[in-house]
């Protein structure tokens, strides 16, 4: 019997007891530290509404939630991190799929394979997750949801409904537009979704062009639902195309990314609780290369100018979890999910080249990451004021690969392979995660929580699989946009760290007036994937994924305060925030990589009569603490102005806005370097960081029907 068989099997023995216990006449909340920002292309109004006119990037619709921050990628592909931890420390669920980037420089994050236009709700859980929010993660989870199905209400017949938008961004005369429909019963819904985003690159605040940022980017979704009179089945579909998208801080861009998906989800509720049902399946083509601008640089033209590289990725999984009250006040929560994420990466030979020909070079070979989970949450109301959730999460992770192969049999590639391929490559891990959360609301004004976690992450394929020594080879796995070359290790073992969080959040009885809210943390990481020294280089260090102890600490501070309220000027308010992270290698003493500088935000927002309008001031600190093994570079601090304006009127929304108002230069604290500089200084360093984008006038509008 297959290892799948046997977890299903002990699985089935939860859902029969659930299906067993009574109903009570009352239903819990969980405890979460979630901070969620909804907007619905039928409500126009909504929060996200201002952020999809800033950008075509899905990853920078969280950049205003506290603790997150974003590493910088290519124009719809940013990396977001939260408290220090990024890309693959993360769990990120779109409609909840759980996707994972097919790509040596993960160039398809999770968040590029859904346009801002098409989301309904982001939702972040920092530190402290909870077991029934997902697994494999040290960081958190994020889950973004997009429309949900519209259906007509008991004897209205057959309803109709949709948007349409469209926008520009002067910066990199950014354009776009994005519509979507409905036609529904009070049963039966269909829906399509569509949008086009198109930019050239972006000038930084001197007039001068950053090369590699140009993107455009096409998807297309449907959906067909079917509603019962407890029940919910939905199936939606959707394609991806992105034909151009530059990467400053990669040797290499994007040339082609086509991506599809089907996903059918299944709710309903019994006596013995709900069911939630879902199982998807996503599959991606993906081509990196030098881009136009790489190919414009006279010392790239003069060296090396194509190296095609092509990856094929499958994400396929399904779910199934329950909830079920018991006794009294009492929630029991019970799950098992499976994911397969399966990746071929090669690299086609090139014509006329003595390095790369006259094989395939064979980088990821039938690479497989295979999680099996089982859960179990039992949320108590112990009292009025005191909330509980304990947790438990057992996974099994099993991945492999295949043989691998150089361009050629020369010795720049042989003896690589050859000790690579005489490794066994299967490695299983099993992985196990508890968590605590107290929550306690003396008032109605207050409330405090204190929470543990015990997370554990399996490193991802590359990670492990990478086996190639040569700077040239190994340069290509590179996600964090240092310059530097990175080697796999068979032998890395999973992350576990260990998350202490508190939290108090004041606030009047209704949220209207005032709130503030405080979130220190302290993450230790035991094996925390870090790097080791392989070769030092001027041009770049190649270094090797290698295990390590870390400690993470930090706090994040947010709130919000009612300013004015009358007839004349309706009613202002001011809100906030301030983020701080501290991030240690604990056996070198070295800075983490990509560790955010002490960052905050100021933002005074009026609505009066159908307006919105809000000025906004973003400020960061100087970048000193960096990683010398990465050789990443130091910024200085700096502050950006803002400006927006939205009119609403009925089903009619016109958005306008001037970003970094007083064009200020600065550089990115997470940018990483700036490649195309880099390759036209004949990789000179110290490396240049990236710039970040100049003054642009955006202009958008969207009309709900």
């Amino acid at each position: 019997m297959r290892k799948t068989d046997r977890i299903i099997i002990k699985l089935l023995p939860f859902l029969v007891i659930a299906s067993a216990l009574p109903l009570p006449a009352f239903c819990l909340e969980a405890i979460s530290q979630e901070t969620v920002i909804t907007g619905t292309s039928e409500k126009p109004e909504a929060p996200l509404a201002s952020k999809r006119l800033k950008t075509s990037d899905t990853a920078s619709l969280l950049k205003d939630i506290p603790g997150v921050t974003l590493a910088t990628g290519g124009g719809v592909s940013s990396l977001p991190i939260i408290h220090g931890l990024g890309d693959d420390r993360l769990t990120i669920y779109v409609d909840g799929m759980c996707l994972t980037s097919a790509c040596a420089n993960h160039m398809n994050p999770p968040l590029s394979y859904i346009a801002p236009s098409n989301v309904s709700s982001v939702g972040v859980k920092a530190g402290v997750t909870s077991v029934s929010y997902g697994g494999d993660n040290v960081g958190g989870t994020i889950h973004v949801e997009s429309d949900q199905p519209v259906f007509a209400k008991p004897g209205e017949g057959t309803k109709g409904s949709g948007s349409v938008s469209t926008y520009y961004r002067s910066i990199n005369q950014s354009t776009g537009a994005a519509f979507s429909g409905a036609v529904a019963t009070s049963n039966l819904s269909f829906g399509v979704t569509g949008s086009i985003d198109h930019a050239k690159d972006y000038k930084d605040g001197h007039g001068n062009t950053v090369t590699s940022t140009y993107y455009e980017s096409r998807n297309l979704g449907a959906t067909l639902a079917l509603k019962g009179n407890t029940s919910l089945l939905t199936l939606k579909a959707g394609h991806q195309s992105i034909p151009d998208q530059g990467f400053v801080n990669q040797w290499m861009d994007m040339v082609d990314n086509d991506a599809s998906f089907f996903n059918l989800g299944y709710k309903d509720s019994f006596s013995w609780g709900k069911l939630d049902a879902k199982a998807f399946w996503e599959n991606t083509y993906h081509k990196m290369d030098s881009g136009v601008d790489k190919l414009a640089i006279p010392a790239v033209q003069t060296g090396m100018t194509y190296m095609p590289m092509e990856t094929r990725g499958i994400d396929l999984g399904y779910s199934l979890k329950a909830e079920i009250p018991f006794a009294e006040k009492n929630l029991l929560r019970l799950g098992h999910e499976f994911h397969r994420f399966t990746l071929n990466d090669s690299w086609p030979p090139v014509a006329g080249s003595m390095m790369m020909s006259p094989n395939t070079f064979v980088n990821i070979n039938d690479g497989r990451r295979d999680r099996y989970s089982l859960f179990a949450e039992w949320e108590s109301k112990v009292s009025k004021e005191v909330t509980t959730v304990f947790g438990v999460r057992d996974e099994l992770v099993q991945m492999n690969t295949g043989s691998v192969q150089g361009y050629n049999t020369g010795m720049m590639y042989a003896a690589d392979a050859k000790a690579f391929n005489a490794q066994d490559h299967a490695r299983n891990d099993n992985n196990l995660d508890i968590t605590a959360q107290v929550k306690f609301e003396p008032a109605s004004n207050a409330a405090y929580e204190v929470g543990f976690a015990r997370k554990t992450r399996t490193p991802n394929l590359y990670e492990r699989y990478a086996w190639s020594n040569s700077f040239m080879c190994s340069g290509m796995i590179n996600w964090v946009g240092d310059g530097n070359a990175y080697v796999g290790n068979l032998d890395l073992k999973p992350e576990t760290a260990n998350t202490l969080s508190l939290s108090a959040d004041l606030h009047d009885s209704a949220r209207k007036n005032w709130e503030l809210k405080v979130t220190p943390y302290y993450t230790y990481v035991n094996d925390y994937i870090d790097v080791n020294v392989l070769t030092l280089k001027s041009t770049g260090n190649t270094l090797q994924f290698a295990n390590h102890d870390a400690r993470i600490y930090g706090l994040d501070v947010s709130g919000k305060i009612g300013v004015w309220d009358n007839a004349s000027y309706g009613s202002g308010q001011l809100s906030g925030s301030l983020g701080y992270v501290h991030g240690r290698n604990s056996d070198t003493g070295n800075s983490l990589y990509h560790m955010m500088p002490l960052n905050g935000s100021l933002s005074l927002e009026q609505r009066v009569s159908g307006w919105t309008n809000a000025v906004e001031l973003q400020l960061v600190s100087d970048k000193t603490e960096v990683d010398a093994l990465r050789k990443e570079p130091t910024t200085p601090g700096f502050a950006i102005l803002n400006f927006r304006a939205a009119y609403q009127w009925k089903n009619l929304r016109v958005d306008c806005g001037i970003t970094n108002l007083f064009d200020r230069f600065y550089y990115l604290p997470l940018g990483g370097i700036n490649y195309d500089h880099n390759l036209a200084n004949k990789r000179l360093t110290p490396f240049e960081s990236v710039a970040g984008q100049g003054r642009s006038f955006n202009v958008g509008l969207t009309q709900a029907f």
